[in-house]
């Protein structure tokens, strides 16, 4: 049953709902953690308000504001008696099932639909089933598959970030269902975090002051810094980063700076404690970028306090093997100090990504450029 997830209430579309709620992670979650499950998680001790403010009651009035109803509940007095025939049922008060006003005739299995590109199924028919079932202790139930199949809007959201093309990969971890199967995580950032973090414990008094992530895509590594206990920022070129992060980390979206990198970072004289910059620097090599490689170099010291942490792609991977020959550990290295008023350049070792389709690509080194006294570039 966590494979089932909530799909459109009322006739509704998951689509169609979510934008109604103002959610777009409605789709995206499974109804054994939806609105219908958590009722009955409070039980039936709640008051008329606290019903009307859970989430069940603000599902209901969304429904009722959007199509008229919800099943026969026209106001609030009509979905604190739907929510209370419900738990009644889940007490084994009620035995008799409704019929009508969107309610299916008893015996019918729950229906649903699957999810493209994913081992999930949005429910059409039937969620205070699940959620009935999964309070008794059931992991699974039958039902019913409609043909055809639906996506969901971070799905949607995803495909259309400028770097992926259409295609289902996650450059950064996002937790949702229906990504877990068939959409991998080329970079598992994880390697990098506990690097820099290890690194900066022993460089810092306390994980505290400012953090710039240069490329920050969904900002996965701003909201992890920022519970580390820095003030955290980004920059990212596409706007949707922006807007994914806001939807999967709950990342302020005014953290992200939108633009091109090394505009921004030319146009600012600000500079913070830590910056990091994954897997951009080769890009401008290969004559991607708005200025040359050394430049943006120079832009990211002009900008990095104390500690810039960078990777870059390299020779030795598969798609790189001609296009960046040359481009190994120790010219990375040395590229680094030439470019820039740092005083050391310490190499952290590979990343943990050449896994899976993956195999012959990555293992990036990750650089830590360090200033003796902390000191910025004068």
């Amino acid at each position: 049953m966590s494979r089932l997830l909530l799909g459109g209430q009322n006739g509704t579309t998951g689509h169609q709902f979510a934008a109604a709620l103002g959610d777009p992670m409605w789709p995206s979650r499974p109804v054994v953690d939806g609105p219908h499950a958590e009722v009955l998680a409070r039980g039936s001790e709640r008051t008329d308000q606290q019903i009307l403010s859970s989430s069940y009651g603000r599902m209901a009035m969304t429904c009722i504001r959007h199509t008229g109803r919800y099943f026969s509940a026209t106001d609030e007095a009509g979905v604190v008696e739907q929510a209370r025939e419900f738990l009644a049922r889940a007490a084994g008060e009620q035995t008799e099932v409704p019929t009508g006003d969107h309610h299916s005739p008893p015996g019918l299995p729950v229906l649903v639909v699957p999810i493209a590109d994913s081992d999930c199924f949005q429910v059409l028919d039937g969620h205070h089933r699940i959620a009935l079932a999964a309070a008794a202790g059931m992991t699974t139930m039958p039902v019913r598959v409609r043909r055809g199949r639906v996506t969901t809007p971070l799905q949607d959201l995803l495909r259309r970030m400028s770097w992926l093309k259409g295609g289902q990969e996650l450059y950064q971890p996002i937790d949702a269902p229906e990504l877990e199967a068939l959409w991998p995580t080329v970079r598992c950032c994880a390697d990098r975090l506990e690097a820099m973090e290890t690194f900066l414990r022993h460089q810092l008094p306390e994980l505290s002051g400012t953090y710039l992530d240069v490329a920050s895509c969904y900002g996965w590594f701003v909201h992890q810094m920022g519970n580390l206990g820095f003030e955290a920022e980004g920059i990212e070129q596409d706007s949707l980063g922006a807007t994914v992060g806001r939807l999967v980390y709950g990342q302020d979206p005014d953290r992200i700076r939108i633009g091109d990198a090394a505009w921004i970072l030319r146009g600012t004289q600000e500079r913070w404690d830590v910056v990091s910059c994954f897997s951009l620097l080769h890009h401008f090599v290969l004559g991607r970028g708005s200025c040359e490689p050394a430049e943006l170099v120079r832009l990211l010291d002009r900008a990095t306090g104390r500690v810039l942490f960078l990777d870059t792609g390299q020779e030795h991977e598969k798609w790189f093997r001609t296009s960046l020959r040359g481009w190994n550990p120790e010219h990375i290295r040395n590229f680094l100090l030439e470019n820039s008023t740092f005083d050391a350049v310490l190499d952290l070792g590979p990343d943990r990504d050449a896994v899976g389709p993956y195999a012959e690509n990555y293992g990036r080194h990750l650089f830590a450029c360090v200033r003796d006294d902390g000191a910025g570039a004068g």
